[in-house]
């Protein structure tokens, strides 16, 4: 029984089959997919979609829309998170892969606090997106309330700076990246992390594994991934997939208690 911790099933790229591809996921053993929903005209549509039993959700504000996002928007988050079918705040953090102008940070940061904000007043975990960023985001998760639980999607760095989300208490996202051919630096990360600090994702329609790469992505190809990390890690395919759904149920579906300053 596998979990799909991170996908994005609302996306228009899924408009004409989305059953279909739930079905197909279910039927490869994918039992629960945590749908993101991470701009706020997807956030009706995500809560819809979580009607479904084997649905949950994320709901945030991406980095990447910080500078557009109308802060009356931040008031309205608050209403989805605090939904019974949301596990997590995200995803949310700091992207400076296209923008590295000091505006840009102080933007991101600020919409990160407000989002790190909710998560701790309503005890549910983060879903961090960071890329280019990730001296920038240690620090902060080192200089906030302390407690925090999460994930850091689509992990892609060092060793180091695993090592460092590890001790703050964060899991690490796994993605179809760590089957690419071109991987070696990230398969030698995960080779190094135990597995009990690890969950498997999708990221769907995006980075689908080997196998799919250059087709839409979706929770079905989770499998491909899963068995690469069970290669990597040198353990069968049943037990990554029991050990990563165990970490996520441990962190999405367990109470969230947060330590104060």
């Amino acid at each position: 029984m596998i979990i799909d911790t991170h996908a994005h099933i609302c996306d228009t790229k899924f408009d004409k089959d989305r059953n279909e591809v739930i079905e197909r996921s279910l039927s490869h053993g994918i039992f629960k997919i945590v749908e993101i929903s991470c701009e706020p005209h997807y956030w009706e549509k995500a809560l819809k979609l979580s009607e479904r039993n084997e649905i949950w959700t994320a709901f945030g504000i991406h980095p990447n829309n910080a500078k557009s996002i109308n802060w009356q928007d931040c008031k309205k988050l608050e209403v989805f998170i605090n939904n019974a079918k949301c596990v997590a705040v995200g995803e949310c953090g700091l992207d400076y892969h296209y923008d590295n102008s000091n505006e840009n940070k102080i933007i991101q940061k600020q919409l990160f606090a407000k989002q790190l904000e909710l998560s701790f007043q309503y005890k549910k975990p983060l879903i961090i997106h960071c890329r280019d960023a990730h001296e920038d985001m240690i620090n902060i998760l080192k200089n906030t309330r302390t407690g925090y639980k999460g994930v850091v999607h689509c992990f892609s760095g060092t060793l180091h700076e695993a090592e460092e989300y590890i001790k703050l208490g964060f899991y690490l996202g796994i993605d179809g990246p760590i089957t690419y051919k071109n991987a070696d630096a990230l398969k030698q990360t995960i080779k190094e992390v135990n597995i009990e600090n690890m969950l498997i994702e999708t990221d769907c329609p995006y980075l689908s594994p080997q196998e799919h790469r250059g087709e839409r992505n979706e929770p079905s190809y989770l499998l491909e991934t899963l068995r690469e990390l069970s290669t990597l890690k040198n353990i069968p395919f049943e037990t990554a997939a029991q050990l990563t759904s165990k970490n996520a149920i441990d962190l999405f579906w367990q109470p969230v208690a947060h330590n104060t300053p």
